[in-house]
């Protein structure tokens, strides 16, 4: 079976409980990586609107070009700078922040900024149950558990066996959003409520965004039965959606139950974005040379 990964969208706010931090698009552990890590989570996460005001800033400041601008808006990324962020003077410990990134187009330009890259995400509502220690829990209430642990496939998981253990959790990662939220209804009485560019499992294995489904649709449940979608439709929301990031860079061990359904963690609207598009392996849910 195939897997693919066609998601990329920052539709929010990002905050991140301190079990660490949570990444960002690139994926290599240079210093300009661990400063966009800090950047997405920790001191300049934004908003869709105000990453809309963010890119238009850096364009007019020749930081990007116009068709940059557009693309980052059409796939909802946002700037970001080594040395810069939206919250300063008023930033968080461990921050380096030291000058203020403006996220309005009419802000003037700021001069000594170093362009390091550019911040992602996708989430669930915050009542949406993941399973944590086996059993459905809440995301935000898990959080406010403390919970350290999420059930994830394990690394031996096929399409026709699915196994799950404890996945140690990296982060917790919350955000405000204002948008659209996809509310996915299946004839057995299933219901998970995700945003739009949200990783679900569909009945071949495939990694598929939740704004590509419809009524119809089959997806993988949990159980390993298959779910027809009885309805596909979407709702205004505005407030915090929730994540979970697991410690392991396996991409089976971060498919998790949700409410029933096989979702990904935020790690596949992270450094595995990038990739959504052009990698498929074979072989059932095979994906550990991605």
């Amino acid at each position: 079976m195939t897997i693919e990964r066609p998601m990329q969208k920052p539709k929010l706010k990002l905050l991140v409980t301190y079990f660490s931090i949570a990444g960002a698009i690139h994926t290599t552990t240079t210093p300009a990586h661990t400063q966009t890590v800090a950047r997405c989570t920790l001191d300049d996460a934004l908003g869709t609107v105000s990453a809309v005001g963010r890119n238009a800033w850096a364009r007019k400041c020749g930081h990007i070009s116009a068709s940059a601008e557009a693309f980052f808006n059409s796939e909802h990324l946002y700037v970001v700078y080594q040395n810069a962020c939206s919250s300063y003077p008023n930033v968080p410990l461990g921050s380096s922040c030291a000058k203020h990134a403006p996220t309005v187009e009419s802000a003037p330009c700021v001069a000594g900024l170093s362009y390091v890259g550019t911040c992602i995400a996708g989430c669930y509502t915050p009542t949406q149950e993941l399973s944590f220690e086996g059993r459905p829990i809440p995301i935000e209430e898990a959080h406010a558990e403390g919970l350290s642990t999420v059930s994830a496939l394990t690394r031996e998981s096929n399409i026709e066996a699915l196994t799950f253990a404890e996945q140690p959790i990296r982060a917790f990662v919350s955000g405000e959003t204002i948008e659209r939220i996809f509310l996915l209804e299946a004839l057995d009485g299933r219901r998970l409520e995700v945003t739009s560019e949200h990783p679900m499992v569909d009945w071949r294995g495939d990694i598929v965004r939740a704004n590509t489904l419809s009524a119809g649709d089959r997806l993988l449940g949990a159980d390993g039965t298959l779910i027809t979608l009885n309805s596909v439709s979407t709702f205004p929301y505005s407030g915090l959606v929730w994540n979970v990031m697991p410690s392991s860079h396996d991409k089976r061990e971060n498919i998790v139950n949700a409410s029933g359904f096989l979702s990904g963690s935020v790690r596949f609207q992270n450094e595995w974005a990038a990739e959504a598009y052009r990698l498929a392996v074979r072989d059932a849910l095979d994906v550990s040379s991605l």
